[in-house]
């Protein structure tokens, strides 16, 4: 999830809700020769991005126009520099053959 953030932010595509994460990590996956885990699901997704916001890794916005076909979702975006963060993730063995 970290890595698509990371990925979505240097497209500047961020904020980003959490059915574009999940469907970009889903992509990453697929196309990675080694990836540290096989699929991701919606709760994968979720539990991540709250460990995250809890780490202030990332920040979560919230629309105040909610509805309930899926208007107003929480979105996400990046608290630390790009860059930074990119080099961290590529010295993790596991995790360098994610990134874009």
């Amino acid at each position: 999830v970290l890595c698509c953030l990371v990925d979505l932010a240097e497209d500047d595509r961020t904020p980003v809700d959490s059915a574009v994460i999940r469907e970009t990590a889903r992509e990453l996956l697929d196309s990675a020769e080694n990836a540290p885990v096989g699929s991701v699901s919606e709760a994968d997704v979720t539990r991540a991005l709250n460990g995250l916001v809890g780490s202030e890794l990332i920040e979560e916005h919230r629309s105040e126009d909610r509805s309930p076909v899926g208007k107003g979702r929480p979105q996400y975006k990046l608290c630390v520099r790009t860059n930074t963060l990119r080099e961290d993730l590529e010295a993790d063995d596991e995790l360098a053959s994610l990134l874009a």
